[in-house]
């Protein structure tokens, strides 16, 4: 008997403690990518490189150092003068590509995205910023999250954009509302100079919706990456969190997860394989499903993350909450099973230790009447063990039985609860 409730100890902690990494785990799927562009000479990549290197120094160093400069306090009228013409005009030190340059405000604190534009000249907006923007002898505006794209071939030069998110830890001296983080892009074209290429700025301005980077988009996975054959079952819908326009067709099993459809340029569809490390490789693409496969987390390329919800189809909900109520059932079914057979366990056990503290008392009083009748010196009586040390090892089967049971009555428990709120 004793050894009957040890193993039912041990079944029941293996299914309660299968049941819980079912629930909390994640999965992770990671695809290997090509991109759809043309192949480049080793020189042609040299040259890129070399613009992209610049570009990113342009925005992440002399933007950012230029700006700090402007709203320093000890900077006399003339030096900021000198320093907002030599922004445009041609010079060494100039940044922007001439006087002509456009840029979408976010000066005034009320414009934090393209849904707000308001565009004025590239003087004006410096003008703004030495006016309206508080002054400090230490760097107050921060960019960090610095993405740069891809080279493009225009007419006449070459251009390319650098995405980074921007941050006024400053305030307006005009509008009190504080500055929140928001995401800017500038266009910059390409030119050699002196041997030399060298970017200026042509804009800047915010993040729009549609605007992705270039090496984000034209993605494709290898038609040889996957299995032999598609993923069994019917695809589930699944919406970008914050619309319902972007939409994937999304299958999967133990093995892969299959992208049959998709409305987002940089998510290919094609096969991504499940990893143990729950994690992708730089320039890999990943899935992630989590919250009982209700929620998709891919992670682009650069490492940027995009959420879906999955859509809740009358069938495929029905068929949870029958999945949720019949595993509720079964675990309480379990867990009072253990109960039950637990208190028998523990009831056998009393009765048995009755019977041995009865015995022993008995033989404890023959025991004193033979001593008196006898007169003969002799030792003491027994003294009995207690329940506890008298019903090991198969109380602690039992105490055990106990907790897994009532642990698989609260995991049913919470099973019919999810099932109630689908």
């Amino acid at each position: 008997m004793k050894h009957l409730f040890t193993i039912i100890l041990l079944s029941q902690c293996f299914l309660s403690v299968t049941v819980l990494a079912q629930q909390k785990s994640a999965k992770t799927y990671v695809a290997i990518i090509g991109n759809a562009g043309s192949v480049v000479s080793p020189d042609f990549k040299r040259r890129n490189d070399e613009i992209k290197f610049q570009a990113r120094t342009r925005i992440n160093k002399d933007l950012l150092e230029f700006f700090n400069l402007l709203i320093r306090d000890d900077l006399g009228e003339n030096e900021r003068n000198y320093l907002i013409q030599n922004s445009y005009l041609p010079n060494p030190q100039q940044i922007f590509n001439g006087d002509g340059v456009v840029v979408e405000d976010d000066i005034d604190p009320n414009h934090t995205s393209a849904e707000n534009v308001v565009d004025i000249g590239i003087e004006r907006y410096l003008r703004n910023l030495d006016l309206f923007y508080s002054k400090s002898d230490s760097a107050t505006i921060a960019f960090s999250n610095i993405v740069v794209s891809d080279v493009k071939e225009g007419k006449e030069h070459p251009y390319l954009k650098v995405f980074f998110t921007q941050k006024f830890n400053g305030r307006n001296k005009q509008v009190n509302l504080p500055y929140k983080a928001v995401q800017r892009v500038a266009e910059l074209r390409a030119e050699k100079v002196n041997g030399k290429w060298q970017t200026l700025i042509t804009r800047l301005g915010f993040l729009r919706p549609e605007e992705f980077l270039s090496p984000l988009q034209n993605l494709t996975i290898p038609k040889d990456f996957g299995p032999k054959r598609p993923v069994k079952g019917t695809a589930k819908i699944f919406h970008k969190v914050d619309t319902t326009i972007d939409t994937l067709g999304v299958n999967w099993d133990k093995q892969w997860l299959q992208v049959v459809r998709s409305t987002i340029p940089q998510l290919p569809i094609g096969f991504y394989q499940r990893s143990k490390t729950g994690s992708n490789g730089k320039g890999d693409i990943s899935m992630t499903l989590i919250k009982n496969e209700q929620k998709l987390i891919f992670h682009r390329n650069d490492g940027a993350p995009i959420a879906f919800d999955r859509v809740k189809d009358p069938k495929e909900t029905d068929r949870l909450k029958l999945k949720y109520r019949r595993n509720g059932w079964l675990q309480i079914a379990a867990g009072l099973a253990a109960l039950g057979i637990s208190y028998r366990g523990y009831t056998n056990l009393q009765k048995s230790y009755d019977t041995y503290h009865g015995e022993l008392a008995r033989l404890n009083a023959e025991y004193a009447i033979w001593k008196d009748l006898s007169q003969q010196p002799a030792g003491n009586p027994i003294t009995s063990m207690n329940f506890n040390s008298y019903s090991r090892p198969g109380i602690y089967a039992v105490y055990g039985g106990g907790v897994v049971g009532a642990g698989l009555i609260l995991n049913g428990i919470r099973q019919l609860i999810k099932a109630g709120k689908l």
